[in-house]
């Protein structure tokens, strides 16, 4: 499902219209801590698109998680809805949608709900800070908060 959801994410994002969107891919840091005590740091890859109307946007995400430290070699895959709002100096972000856990064979699907806030670094990037809480059961078994930082590059 990981790249199926990004690849379904960068697809909506080339079908849409150029002049009312914003385009963006970027990578991310994320520090998860699962509820069962585990910290855990993944490498993070998202494509998505925002379509503007005045202040708010709505668009879709979809991302794709490595762990490199800690915990059981776990990937994540999530697809995401986004709701934004331009504050001015930064952008406040609301999203819900689906989110997959993959430990070795086995595969746990479940909810995902962020909320976080973007900021300019230049015309092209743009510094996100987001807090992701997944909701997980099956083989997993605990839900799972992530702290994320990454870097969007804007078409």
């Amino acid at each position: 499902m990981k790249i199926q959801a990004v690849l379904a994410a960068v697809a909506i994002s080339l079908a849409a219209p150029v002049a009312a969107q914003d385009l963006y891919v970027g990578a991310g840091l994320d520090y998860g801590y699962p509820h069962s005590g585990d910290k855990e740091f993944f490498g993070s890859l998202m494509a998505g698109v925002v379509f503007d109307v005045g202040p708010v946007g709505i668009g879709i995400e979809g991302d794709t998680g490595h762990q490199f430290g800690g915990g059981d070699g776990r990937e994540t895959s999530r697809v995401r809805g986004l709701v934004t709002y331009d504050f001015g100096r930064f952008t406040g972000i609301a999203s819900a949608g689906a989110v997959q856990y993959k430990i070795g064979n086995s595969v746990t699907d479940g909810e995902t709900y962020g909320l976080g806030a973007q900021m300019p670094v230049t015309d092209r990037f743009d510094g996100r800070f987001e807090m992701i809480r997944d909701f997980v059961g099956g083989d997993f078994g605990t839900d799972v908060t992530t702290t994320r930082l990454s870097m969007l590059y804007k078409f």
